[in-house]
């Protein structure tokens, strides 16, 4: 990530976190409207991976100092990709995992 991004970033993040929207209820909120809107046309696929790239590059800033950053950043690429709706038809999610291999790649233990 460019450092003017990263500015950026952090900047966002003390924002959010500034008046709390760090809610599982938001993020529900957030992955039903990408559906609806890719349903009626809206949204399309460089749409969402431009969504996805910027809850990704918020959630890397928190964990910017972490040993195994590369390998939490292939783990939450893959994640945010499990969650939200998929662009093609055809494509199924992937297995999001258990809160133990979540809680092991964000220590930065899971294996590849």
């Amino acid at each position: 990530m460019h450092a003017a991004d990263q500015a950026e970033a952090r900047e966002l993040h003390r924002t959010l976190d500034f008046i709390g929207l760090r809610a599982h209820a938001t993020t529900v909120g957030l992955i039903q409207l990408c559906e609806e809107l890719m349903t009626a046309g809206i949204l399309d696929g460089p749409a969402l991976q431009r969504i996805k790239d910027a809850i990704h590059r918020e959630l890397s800033v928190t964990h910017s100092r972490m040993s195994d950053h590369d390998e939490f950043d292939d783990t939450l690429r893959t994640r945010l990709d499990a969650i939200f709706p998929q662009v093609a038809d055809g494509e199924t999610k992937a297995k999001v995992g258990s809160l133990d291999d979540l809680a092991e790649a964000l220590e930065g233990r899971a294996g590849g």
